[in-house]
């Protein structure tokens, strides 16, 4: 069965510069400047005001309105990549098992 209309939304902070255009979604940030297309996602993705960034699927099947959520998180994440330091830290070798 197909549900009428689905829709999720996500903030956009402060500090961060966000632009959607035919489903590539830019986010510029301190840390430097991320996007990522959706062209393969029969998805609407706009922006309503300057903070926020929605994602619309009408019509859709089950499997085709998880894509909605999949793609409010991949946008969270161009987000955090561009806000946050990322350290990574080598294991010691007695800790690693064969």
């Amino acid at each position: 069965m197909k549900v009428l209309n689905t829709n999720q939304s996500v903030k956009v902070p402060e500090e961060l510069d966000v632009s959607v255009k035919s489903r590539v979604v830019t986010v510029k940030g301190p840390r430097g400047t991320l996007s990522k297309s959706f062209k393969h996602l029969h998805v609407d993705i706009f922006m309503p005001d300057k903070r926020t960034v929605r994602v619309e699927k009408w019509f859709g099947k089950r499997k085709e309105l998880a894509a909605v959520r999949t793609v409010c998180s991949h946008i969270t994440n161009l987000m955090t990549g561009v806000t946050k330091v990322r350290k990574r830290q080598r294991e010691s070798p007695e800790r690693v098992r064969p």
